[in-house]
C-alpha cells in the first residue's frame, strides 16, 4: 500500500476551512476517490514541518498564497529538502505553487507573470507525454487561479502541456517529478467562493470571464489518474 506525504503550504483563508478543511485534504479526497488505498501523511510545511526523507513513496506539494520570490521563513528549508529529496531520487508532485516551487528549485524559473492573472476552467494542450503515462487525449481542461508561471524549466525537465496564456502548464522529469499548474482539487463552488475574495486584485472582467467557464467539464479524475499512476510506478 503506497503511501504520500502531503506537504502543506498554506492554510485556506478562514471563511473555508470548515467546509474544505486544507488544499491537501482535497487533493486527498480526489485521489481517495480513484485509489482508496492510498495512504497520506500531512506535513505542515507552512509552520516549519517537513518530512524526513524516506517516509513516503511519494510526495506533493500543495497550492500557496506565497510565492517562490517571498521571504516567508519556511521557504528555504523547504527548497533545501526539495533538493535533498531530488538528489535521493524521491519521487515528487507538484499543484500551483509547489509546480513552481519544484520547478524554481531544480533549476528553472517561476516568478510574477507580466499576464497578469489566470483564472478559470482553461484547456490546455498536451506537448510531451511521458513513456509512462497510458492515456492519448491531446488536451485536458482544469480550473487555474494564479499570478505567478513557470518561466523555464529545469534541465532534462520536458514540458508536458501549454497553451498560449501559460507556457509550462505542466512539466515533469522523466519519473521523478509530475507537476500541474492547475488545480484538480478545486470544485467550482469551492473556486467562486475563493475567486470573490479576490475580485478587486483580478478585476471584474476577468472575474466575469471566469466564472463564467465554471459549467464547462473538466479534466481533473483525468489528472488524478496520472497523479495515481505516477505514485505507483515501480522504482
Amino acid at each position: 500500500m503506497a503511501t504520500l506525504g502531503i506537504l502543506e503550504c498554506d492554510v485556506l483563508y478562514d471563511d473555508l476551512i470548515d467546509d474544505y478543511s486544507s488544499y491537501g485534504v482535497m487533493l486527498s479526497e480526489l485521489l481517495s476517490s480513484i485509489d482508496p488505498h492510498l495512504n497520506y501523511i500531512f506535513y505542515q510545511v507552512h509552520d516549519g514541518e517537513l518530512p524526513s526523507h524516506g517516509n513516503c513513496d511519494a510526495y506533493l506539494l500543495t497550492g500557496s498564497k506565497t510565492g517562490v520570490y517571498d521571504t516567508e521563513h519556511w521557504l528555504p528549508p523547504l527548497m533545501d529538502w526539495v533538493q535533498e529529496a531530488h538528489a535521493r531520487k524521491e519521487r515528487m508532485l507538484g499543484i500551483c505553487f509547489g509546480h513552481q516551487l519544484l520547478a524554481h528549485t531544480l533549476g528553472g524559473h517561476a516568478g510574477l507573470s507580466n499576464k497578469g492573472w489566470g483564472v478559470g476552467n482553461h484547456m490546455t494542450e498536451i506537448d510531451h507525454r511521458p513513456m509512462w503515462l497510458n492515456d492519448d487525449q491531446p488536451a485536458y481542461q482544469l480550473i487555474y487561479s494564479h499570478k505567478d508561471q513557470v518561466s523555464s524549466l529545469p534541465e532534462e525537465a520536458r514540458r508536458l502541456a501549454g497553451s498560449d496564456f501559460c507556457e509550462y502548464a505542466a512539466w515533469y522529469l522523466s519519473d521523478l517529478v509530475l507537476s500541474f499548474q492547475g488545480h484538480p482539487e478545486f470544485t467550482p463552488e469551492y473556486f467562486r467562493r475563493l475567486l470573490e475574495r479576490r475580485r478587486e486584485d483580478v478585476g471584474d472582467e476577468r472575474l466575469t470571464q471566469a466564472m463564467n467557464t465554471l459549467e464547462q467539464p473538466n479534466d481533473s479524475e483525468t489528472i488524478a489518474r496520472w497523479m495515481i499512476e505516477f505514485i505507483h510506478l515501480p522504482r
